[in-house]
């Protein structure tokens, strides 16, 4: 049987936990289009529209994304739009010594999915139905409210910057990227949707953090108050609904999922045109 390359096979395998993994996670007609897209392999040649067919499974997995639930959809739009646009336009300034370019900031993307493996854990009990006790799912709400800001959105943060600055000619070094915080990336790259309402939001893992979030059951209402400690000065005093303040916290998982999976259908390019595509 002639083959595109001598290690399809392997590569078949790889593309097979990429379905498995859409799958699993409900984007099931990304899946199905990962699956077609996957059968150039069994081809001896490349086809012509390559580029227009994995195009396609981008346009597949962005619908799916933006229309994954009934609240949030204008940001996953938004969102998703501007991540993708990052991550191409890198691809472009880098190419075609892209990989050795995103190679510095493998320890980024190491630590964030650690985090998100925490994240993975505590979805099924978030999810519809499966907690039923209105204030125990406000605690585990804020559990991953703290766990995303402090150990994923912060790595998020300093990734998207590094792609929104490197080139062929200029690769940020590791340590300075590392150093960066929130603030100081919104300083450098100014309004963003993904750091949309940051003061806001940072504001929020503060209450909770320092335990001045309160939830008011008969209400379905939490208040957050963040003070400043050196002054004592109340800095942020809202209330808003349980419903409200996981919309917010969706917003910061939804541009964390909107990275993962754009760099992982991404991979897809490699798995089919690259020569090599285990060189990292």
């Amino acid at each position: 049987m002639i083959v595109l390359h001598s290690d399809s096979k392997r590569r078949l395998d790889d593309i097979a936990g990429m379905v498995t993994l859409f799958k699993t996670k409900g984007y099931t007609k990304t899946a199905e289009a990962i699956i077609d897209f996957s059968k150039i392999l069994e081809k001896d040649k490349l086809p012509d529209d390559v580029l227009d067919r994995l195009d396609f499974v981008f346009n597949v997995f962005e619908q799916e994304f933006i229309d994954g639930l009934p609240v949030g959809k204008d940001y996953r739009f938004r969102c998703i739009t501007e991540i993708k646009g990052m991550i191409f336009k890198a691809v472009g300034r880098t190419f075609p010594d892209t990989n050795k370019a995103l190679i510095i900031i493998f320890p980024l993307v190491e630590r964030l999915k650690e985090g998100k493996m925490i994240l993975n854990d505590i979805a099924p009990i978030l999810s519809e139905g499966k907690m039923k006790d209105r204030k125990v799912l406000f605690y585990i709400q804020c559990y991953a409210y703290i766990v995303t800001i402090e150990g994923i959105f912060d790595e998020l943060a300093r990734i998207l910057y590094f792609l929104s600055v490197v080139s062929k000619n200029d690769i940020p070094e590791i340590q300075k990227i590392q150093a960066m915080g929130v603030w100081d990336i919104l300083a450098k790259l100014g309004k963003t949707v993904f750091l949309e309402n940051w003061s806001e939001k940072n504001h929020i893992r503060n209450a909770i953090g320092h335990a001045r979030a309160s939830f008011d059951l008969e209400k379905n209402q939490i208040r957050f108050v963040d003070i400043e400690p050196k002054s004592g000065k109340t800095t942020y005093d809202q209330t808003k609904s349980l419903e409200s303040f996981i919309e917010l916290a969706l917003q910061l998982e939804d541009s964390v999922e909107a990275f993962v999976y754009t760099m992982t259908l991404l991979r897809l390019y490699d798995l089919i045109v690259a020569s090599n595509p285990y060189l990292i």
